[in-house]
């Protein structure tokens, strides 16, 4: 029987994850987070790059919200789940649409007990949020 490969498994996750280097750059991303991007344009590049704030809302902190929960997981050497986050995200025309996501987020240790990575997942709850009028 052949190993698995991992990098295949990863990617067809049917949800959005990110893996991200200790400088919150993309290492890997599974398909379903990358919806029109070509992974060659996504990985190796910054997670604020990618996906940055809403340019045309001057009151976006989705960026610094992320910011703060990727630090936390360093600080804490412990994943945890933020609150409902509003981070809004360019379509494929690169016009913001406005979407609220339910993070995760959970380190990575190597065998010597460093972190190494941090794995970023996030589910769209903006359906759910909409419904409850936020």
């Amino acid at each position: 029987m052949n190993a698995p490969d991992f990098e295949r498994l990863f990617n067809a996750i049917p949800a959005n994850y990110l893996v991200l280097d200790l400088d919150w750059n993309i290492v890997a991303i599974t398909d379903t987070a990358l919806g029109e991007r070509a992974r060659d344009e996504v990985v190796g590049r910054s997670q604020f790059e990618v996906f940055p704030d809403n340019p045309d809302d001057p009151d976006a902190a989705g960026t610094a919200a992320m910011r703060a929960a990727l630090e936390r997981v360093l600080e804490e050497r412990a994943g945890h789940v933020m609150p409902v986050t509003r981070y809004d995200i360019a379509d494929a025309d690169g016009v913001f649409q406005m979407h609220y996501w339910q993070p995760v987020n959970q380190p990575v240790f190597d065998g010597t007990g460093e972190i190494t990575h941090v794995i970023h997942g996030v589910e769209d709850v903006t359906a759910t949020v909409g419904a409850k009028g936020a």
